[in-house]
């Protein structure tokens, strides 16, 4: 299983901009914060990919895996958790609108919470963004979800088709180089994994 779960993200690193060793020192923080091993590669291609939504380099995509690793560790994000975030540049507005998304089909009365505190950062004091609806909208955001899994979990047909939009949005922006050194690092990574 552990092999299988590396192959997958040394996979996922080829094609992307981002760094397969930050990933294999990441996943072991996610596992011993009690996350599985499928969930552990999925949030950390999931967080790669809104990192590369939001125009994130390697390195700030790695400082988000260590923050939101401790932050599933308590099991809730917390406002410091989420300024993390925002002072890594993730917490875009298409990262943000997934994770209501996935808060609005499980009943989470989240646009009232908005509209009383003014912000979805200041509705965390609710402790309604939980360990397992932020792996579940970074699962979405790996784009590696069927209409009909999506349909499954209790997303309206409305839902599904927006969200997958933006999690192929997001994975164009992780697989598609933009800059000489993007060019630079990916090859360099994709050298270094064989």
């Amino acid at each position: 299983d552990l092999t299988a779960a590396l192959d997958e993200l040394n996979t996922y690193a080829d094609k992307t901009i981002y760094n397969f060793t930050e990933m294999t020192r990441n996943i072991g923080m996610f596992t011993a914060a009690g996350s599985s091993l499928d969930d552990s590669v999925d949030t950390i291609k999931g967080l790669a990919n809104a990192a590369a939504l939001v125009g994130a380099n390697a390195s700030t995509a790695a400082r988000a895996w260590y923050q939101v690793s401790q932050a599933m560790a308590a099991g809730t994000f917390r406002l410091m958790d989420w300024r993390s975030l925002e002072i890594s540049n993730i917490a875009g507005e298409g990262f943000k609108s997934v994770l209501t998304e996935v808060a609005r089909k499980d009943g989470v009365a989240i646009d009232n919470m908005i509209k009383k505190y003014g912000s979805l950062r200041d509705t965390l004091r609710e402790g309604w963004l939980t360990s397992e609806r932020f792996t579940e909208a970074m699962s979405i955001l790996t784009n590696e979800l069927t209409e009909d899994q999506l349909e499954q979990m209790g997303y309206t047909e409305e839902q599904i088709k927006w969200l997958k939009g933006i999690a192929q949005e997001a994975e164009d922006a992780a697989v598609k180089v933009k800059t000489f050194g993007q060019l630079v690092e990916t090859t360099k990574e994709a050298i270094g994994s064989g």
